[in-house]
């Protein structure tokens, strides 16, 4: 995955990133660091396959092929928080930032015009279910929900996520 792996090594990327772990050097709650980015592109890439739905994605997206499909995916799980600081400094919806800043990286790390609209749309839906989603705003949106183990956690009383979140068991099965 050769444009993930330039996509990773940007250096606007890179600074959204460091922005990102600035703003969390004190958290409540949970980081939006790296760790969380390829975890929300690791998920979202398996609910894709344990749904049989990478041929789909393909097909639906009109996608050159599987691997394409594969870093499609990663880009958007990867990109999806990168604006998160500018939330934490002055209440901007990350997400809509987030799709811009993608648009500006993405044929860096040569994304065709093509998937970069598919990954924009997805970073910019990510944030909020609804019936329109695209396929991969869908599941970036569930990956983001999922890569959080709530459960345990020692703020779960206060946080302000934990009631629009999928966090049982169960919902590991999809």
């Amino acid at each position: 995955m050769k444009r993930i792996e330039l996509l990773l090594n940007d250096s606007v990327f890179n600074s959204h990133m460091q922005r990102n772990a600035e703003m969390e050097i004190e958290p409540q709650f949970c980081k939006h660091d790296i760790y969380h980015h390829i975890d929300v592109a690791r998920i979202a890439y398996i609910l894709v396959l344990e749904h049989n739905d990478l041929n789909y994605f393909v097909k639906e997206a009109e996608l050159g092929g599987k691997l394409a499909a594969k870093e499609v995916i990663y880009a958007a799980g990867l990109l999806h928080d990168i604006a998160k600081w500018k939330e934490y400094e002055y209440g901007a919806d990350h997400a809509a930032l987030g799709a811009r800043i993608a648009r500006d990286i993405l044929p860096r790390v040569f994304f065709n015009p093509h998937e970069v609209d598919i990954i924009c749309q997805a970073v910019y839906e990510h944030r909020n279910i609804s019936r329109d989603m695209s396929f991969l705003g869908e599941r970036i949106h569930r990956a983001d929900n999922l890569s959080r183990v709530c459960t345990k956690c020692p703020q779960r009383g206060i946080c302000p996520k934990v009631n629009s979140k999928e966090i049982t068991v169960t919902n590991f099965e999809y």
